[in-house]
């Protein structure tokens, strides 16, 4: 890990990537080239010379490695997290907008940083305001991997919102009641989350582990059998999952007659057919088995405090910590100073308030199924 974590749920070194791109753009609309962030950061933070850090830039690139072949502090990690940060199939509210030649859900190759230019996102703009702390906790917004190499969950925004809202004006809300608002986790890449059970005890043990599958619909049954794929587990990619399904039916443990991608950027659209022999049911039995269209995650809920990285924390304890840290998120409608604190009930009955996250809020991605 590249360093502690913030209260608003980054690290220190993603912290300072965001701060050098909001520096260096004249204004919000303007892209800036990653080389250009690369730069700031090695001349000024790592007082590296300009000579080495144009040898650097070269051989990134001339070929762009996976984050993890990379020390954490080089020209190649901070290439990554930068992607990372705004990749919308990794990050559930994406703090950069790219764009130029960054790769894909594929297989995540990029060009070399002269290729990609970025710019903080409309969603870096809002809940991370200057000068205050965020609006709400980023750590269980966007979710975010941890040290010991367990996981923070990401979560829809208007459901953590809900759940927070609630939380700050009732901290002793029951979790039942509080799961009324925020159900569970919701991943960038979509995907399945099971079950009901695991989740309550993720969040009311701040330890647990979650079962995440695509989602796969039968397409046909009868002449043959075809499965579509159209979304993938957190961090798996297209590539890995149609090499694993080659690499099944070579070892005829399937049969099929053709796999098709159709994939592109953030939508997936895997199809597959095989003898009407094999049954959808068994097909993806086979499937969620053998390949990573099924995988075991432990997740906690707990961010971190000024001594260190802790777990167990339950989800309504996290929450309630939280609230003391955000920054109020809502306005008055006619601009003036917000003399007190406003309940749920006072915005629902006299609508005098507003809120800039109101404008963030997009459709659930993941599903939830009682599944074991």
């Amino acid at each position: 890990m590249d360093g502690f974590l913030f209260l608003d749920g980054l690290t220190s070194f993603q912290r300072r990537l965001v701060d050098i791109c909001r520096a260096e753009a004249e204004n919000d609309r303007v892209f800036l080239s990653a080389k250009d962030i690369l730069k700031v950061l090695a001349i000024q933070d790592w007082k590296m010379d300009e000579e080495d850090f144009e040898y650097d830039c070269e051989a990134l690139s001339s070929h762009v490695e996976p984050i993890e072949s990379y020390s954490p502090k080089s020209l190649g990690y901070a290439y990554r997290m930068i992607l990372q940060l705004g990749f919308p199939w990794r990050c559930r509210y994406p703090h950069f907008d790219l764009r130029g030649m960054y790769g894909d859900q594929h297989d995540e190759i990029p060009q070399g940083p002269e290729y990609v230019e970025l710019r903080l996102s409309r969603f870096s703009h809002v809940v991370m305001p200057v000068g205050k702390a965020p609006l709400l906790p980023l750590g269980l917004l966007n979710g975010m991997s941890l040290p010991d190499g367990t996981q923070i969950p990401a979560h829809n925004l208007e459901e953590l919102w809900s759940a927070f809202e609630h939380i700050r004006q009732d901290p002793k809300m029951p979790l039942d009641d509080l799961m009324a608002f925020l159900p569970g986790p919701d991943f960038a890449s979509g995907g399945v989350v099971g079950g009901t059970g695991a989740v309550r005890s993720l969040y009311a043990d701040g330890k647990g582990t979650l079962l995440l599958r695509a989602d796969i619909q039968t397409e046909m049954e009868g002449a043959r059998t075809r499965l579509s794929i159209s979304s993938l587990p957190p961090g798996v990619l297209v590539k890995t999952v149609l090499d694993q399904i080659r690499l099944l039916s070579q070892e005829e443990k399937i049969e099929l007659y053709t796999l098709k991608n159709q994939s592109e950027r953030n939508r997936i659209q895997i199809t597959l057919d095989a003898p009407r022999h094999r049954s959808a049911t068994a097909l993806k039995e086979i499937l969620f088995r053998e390949t990573d269209l099924e995988r075991r995650v432990a997740f906690q809920c707990s961010a971190s405090d000024a001594s260190g990285w802790k777990g167990g924390v339950s989800l309504v304890e996290t929450l309630k910590q939280a609230t003391a840290r955000c920054t109020l998120s809502w306005e008055r409608k006619d601009d003036e100073p917000i003399e007190h604190i406003p309940l749920l009930k006072e915005i629902q009955a006299f609508g005098g308030y507003k809120s800039p996250l109101s404008d963030l809020i997009d459709a659930r991605r993941s599903r939830l199924l009682d599944i074991s």
